[in-house]
């Protein structure tokens, strides 16, 4: 079977994605029966690189449209420290390879040329097909284009933009992304900007960094039934309740196909059932006499007090005076009782 032409493509988004915010309202009112395994995205944007960060360097002119394309042996090409995609799953590995192997090469790769490297290679986007052919044994080259005029950092948003379009792409991934952005010194006001997700939204997906190590290797797995605002409850589990809790819940969740209604519902279950820290005993004034002690402890008074039995009757009129005006609903007074002989 001869494979079609190589070609570069711009990737069209499927359709246009609810904001995380939505999401999580309609989730927690139950009209979201499921989890599709996507989280809400912005619009797909292509990725166009700033002037004052654009080099000086042009590309290579050649036989497509003055764009360099080549074939590049996949020994050459290494990955890029702010690579887009945390997660490779392999099954989706598989399906990579096994696409490649029985149709060829439909889209070529983006490459930079290695900043430390010369002769090598830096990957801009298309890690997953040169990891499913390394791992599968598939194809020793693959046709890339090479950007002549793009940073390491430039290089990771374009992938980005790309993998925006793609289904694979999911919250972990660009959870981890947006860490190496702030990494490097972009605020996430800049983020919002570029991405066009609000920073409200944005602020879901620092949930994932809060999350004990070993409920973050179960979302590694399944990272597609883990948005942020998922991932965002199970960090409260696991610092309200406990880290074990979270990563239990976080494992049925993963593997047993619950809805999301569930999810979040076992979440606020958990966390209602949280143990309040006591609260401190408050501490009330003391007027200490020379015959007897008055202590108040918010509206309490204790009174304990001793008259001479020549002002009995003067302090009794004047308690009574006072009980009358200050106490609510006297009880009847109860029968002496007569000793027992």
């Amino acid at each position: 079977m001869t494979p079609p032409p190589v070609t570069d493509q711009a990737a069209k988004p499927k359709h246009q994605r609810m904001g995380v915010s939505e999401a999580m309202d309609l989730a927690a009112k139950a009209h979201q029966p499921s989890l599709s395994g996507r989280s809400p995205l912005p619009a797909f944007k292509p990725f166009t690189p700033e002037p004052a960060e654009a080099g000086a360097q042009s590309a290579k002119p050649t036989a497509e449209g003055g764009r360099d394309i080549r074939q590049i042996s996949l020994d050459l090409i290494e990955e890029n420290p702010y690579a887009p995609r945390e997660v490779y799953a392999p099954e989706v590995l598989r399906e990579r390879a096994d696409s490649l192997r029985a149709n060829g090469q439909y889209d070529v790769i983006h490459v930079i040329p290695h900043p430390e490297k010369p002769d090598r290679f830096m990957i801009a986007d298309g890690w997953t097909r040169v990891t499913a052919c390394r791992v599968h044994k598939v194809l020793d080259t693959l046709a890339a284009q090479v950007h002549h005029d793009l940073s390491p950092l430039q290089a990771g948003w374009m992938g980005y933009n790309q993998n925006e379009s793609r289904e694979q792409h999911c919250d972990l991934d660009r959870a981890f992304f947006f860490d190496k952005m702030y990494a490097q010194g972009m605020t996430q006001s800049e983020v919002a900007k570029k991405t066009g997700i609000s920073q409200t939204q944005l602020s879901f997906y620092t949930a994932f960094r809060k999350l004990p190590e070993e409920t973050l290797q179960i979302i590694r797995i399944n990272p597609g039934r883990f948005p942020a605002y998922i991932a965002q409850n199970l960090a409260k589990v696991a610092r309200k309740v406990s880290e074990d809790k979270a990563s239990s819940l976080a494992s049925i969740f993963s593997s047993n196909g619950q809805s999301v209604n569930w999810m979040i519902n076992q979440c606020s279950l958990l966390l209602e059932k949280e143990p309040r820290s006591p609260q401190k005993q408050k501490i009330g004034k003391v007027f200490r006499y020379s015959n007897g002690v008055l202590r108040q402890k918010g509206l309490q008074f204790d009174l304990s007090i001793e008259i001479d039995e020549a002002d009995q009757d003067e302090f009794n009129k004047a308690l009574d005076q006072l009980l009358n005006k200050f106490g609510k609903h006297p009880a009847p007074a109860a029968p002496e009782v007569a000793p027992q002989e």
